[in-house]
């Protein structure tokens, strides 16, 4: 398949401090020549994203609902060519996407590719990221093909295959408002297709610090008792994330020494501590919305 002019698409919401940087990486990362159209969905910001994205070329719309899995769909209506690319507000595109995540679509049973992103900092939480990532395609990619390094945020797609579909997942009638990226990689994987990722291609997720993160490890891990029934994977398990977060300590110290980094004997304990404790809220509130049987 060769890769003709791609539309990019880009959901927003208030994402005025991190939006100038990351539009005009983009513009440095891809050619000018091989962009079709670049269209914007802003969820009603309130701030100056839709002027700061309008002044810099993009075509802004509104979303048609609310949050990722409403915005992906609405920019799927504004795309026309074959192949298109998704990008999230804060995410600065690595030098390196352009010249080899395209290309692997290039193999027929490809319908998505992408890089991976990293947080620009801690430093420490970067490096534990990373090595993750290194370690993750060597032991997990085949039997858990839809979970760990698929994201929506520097990623091409074949635009027929996405709407043969029915486009990205949508979760109107759930309360889940993200894990598109896991819910859509298992439809793939399922449908006997594939979502390759160059782990040498590091795009930087542009965070505040530490406790930025927690709180984003929290709300992964509330989501989590609701994505199980649609990837049926063993993720949402209570019993396993108590495990991880038992042997969280002795698993922070040999990363630290591993590592060469010594704040992961801390940090690893709270990210797993973190994601238990969104997994025991995430359940306890998908019981508060069960229905009483009487």
């Amino acid at each position: 398949m060769t890769i003709d002019k791609v539309d990019l698409v880009m959901w927003t919401k208030n994402g005025a401090i991190t939006l100038p940087y990351v539009l005009l990486q983009i513009d440095r990362v891809i050619p000018k020549e091989a962009i079709r159209n670049k269209i914007v969905i802003d969820d009603n910001s309130s701030d100056q994203t839709k002027l700061i994205a309008s002044r810099l070329g993009w075509s802004v719309y509104p979303n048609d609902g609310k949050g990722i899995s409403d915005g992906s769909n609405t920019a799927l209506k504004y795309v026309e060519s074959k192949s298109f690319v998704s990008f999230e507000q804060d995410i600065l595109l690595s030098p390196h996407w352009w010249p080899n995540v395209p290309r692997l679509l290039n193999e027929k049973d490809t319908a998505i590719a992408s890089g991976i992103r990293l947080p620009n900092k801690p430093l420490a939480l970067r490096k534990l990221l990373e090595y993750n990532l290194e370690q993750y395609p060597k032991i997990m990619e085949d039997r858990d093909a839809f979970h760990y390094g698929k994201t929506l945020d520097n990623t091409i797609y074949r635009t027929e295959i996405i709407k043969k579909m029915g486009g990205f997942p949508r979760f109107q009638k759930m309360s889940l408002h993200a894990c598109v990226d896991n819910v859509l990689a298992k439809r793939v994987y399922d449908a006997g297709l594939k979502w390759k990722i160059d782990y040498s291609v590091k795009s930087l997720h542009i965070r505040k610090g530490l406790r930025d993160e927690l709180r984003h490890f929290y709300w992964y891990g509330s989501l989590y008792p609701t994505l199980e029934p649609y990837i049926k994977g063993k993720h949402a398990s209570a019993k396993g994330f108590l495990k991880k977060l038992l042997f969280s300590p002795k698993n922070g110290m040999d990363l630290a020494l591993k590592l060469n980094s010594p704040q992961l004997i801390y940090i690893y304990p709270l990210i797993q501590l973190a994601l238990y404790r969104g997994m025991v809220s995430g359940r306890k509130s998908m019981c508060a919305r069960a229905p009483i049987h009487v």
